[in-house]
């Protein structure tokens, strides 16, 4: 049975995707600045794959200099830091245009000056990332900010483009799996910049046995491994009972790309091992488990601001 909410016109939606000015106005510039996002948060896996992270070694200058030297790494990095800088500024401007369209919404408002804050201590913490020459911990409170900053702007987005004003709490069982795709992307980031992608030679196994080696390297990667593993059957629980619960067409679809990305990403964490960690491949692990961030905030947050469960048919 379709779940159906009611909008503030009194017209009826049956659970399908309502994203009617999402081409034009506000909305369009959020769907603009959540892909731009996105793009630079790929950007900064390939600054990772190919080790550009201490291509320049100062901040915000490069060797120096506001046009770096020609130098392949150099580039990549000044390219991700003038992205940054860029992507900045429309953060900044959908912050602006949202706080004066807000109206009484407080809660899209608060959502904007969140986005400003988590920028603001983003760039902070890029500038203390050169300075401590890309060191793991400082690396992953970097990637952690991204990921919630980007999830902030997914918000805005849904919010901006919802259906209604019915809205419904955040599932258990949907947060643990959140939580669960938020962990191996930050296990994933340990484990590249510690050098411990290539700690066993042969996938699924580790190195022909299936407990970890004693060396750091080896229970790093044993760990990113087992939450992967954990994670895998998390989301496809999810799935099932999201289908089982008959859950909109939106939610259902969203679920099942998500759970198809993450497949292709496990498969790529496969090949990066069997290739040796081969620059291309890691730039594609790293860019889809950004992806299935992205589509999972992106469907949870949907069916909550528009008053629908993932696990539980409901009727508004």
């Amino acid at each position: 049975m379709a779940t159906t909410i009611v909008s503030d016109s009194g017209e009826r939606s049956a659970g399908v995707l309502n994203l009617g000015g999402i081409t034009s106005g506000l909305s369009g510039y959020a769907l603009f600045t959540v892909i731009a996002t996105y793009g630079l948060i790929v950007l900064g896996g390939v600054v990772r794959s190919t080790d550009s992270g201490t291509a320049c070694p100062d901040w915000p200058l490069c060797h120096g200099e506001v046009i770096p030297p020609a130098e392949v790494k150099v580039w990549i990095e000044f390219t991700h830091r003038l992205a940054a800088s860029t992507i900045g500024f429309v953060i900044l401007g959908l912050a602006y245009m949202v706080w004066r369209r807000a109206g009484d919404d407080r809660t899209l408002r608060g959502a904007a000056v969140l986005s400003v804050l988590l920028l603001g201590v983003q760039v902070i913490v890029g500038g203390i990332t050169v300075g401590t020459e890309t060191a793991a911990g400082v690396v992953a409170i970097h990637l952690t900010i991204a990921l919630t900053l980007f999830s902030t702007l997914i918000f805005i987005l849904v919010r901006l483009s919802r259906s209604g004003k019915v809205t419904v709490g955040p599932e258990f069982f949907a947060l643990v799996t959140m939580a669960a795709i938020f962990a191996l992307i930050i296990t994933g980031a340990f484990v590249s910049q510690r050098e411990a992608g290539l700690a066993y030679p042969d996938w699924p196994l580790f190195d022909g046995q299936v407990t970890p080696s004693d060396s750091e390297a080896g229970q790093l990667h044993y760990g990113h491994r087992f939450v992967a593993g954990v994670t895998g059957v998390i989301l496809l629980t999810l799935w099932g009972l999201a289908l089982r619960a008959g859950s909109s067409p939106v939610i259902a679809w969203g679920l099942t790309a998500a759970l198809v990305l993450y497949v292709a990403q496990a498969m790529l964490g496969a090949a990066n091992v069997w290739l040796e960690l081969h620059t291309s491949v890691r730039i594609l692990h790293l860019a889809l488990a950004s992806a299935v961030w992205a589509v999972l905030v992106f469907t949870m947050m949907w069916a909550w601001q528009n008053g629908l469960l993932l696990l539980r048919n409901t009727q508004g």
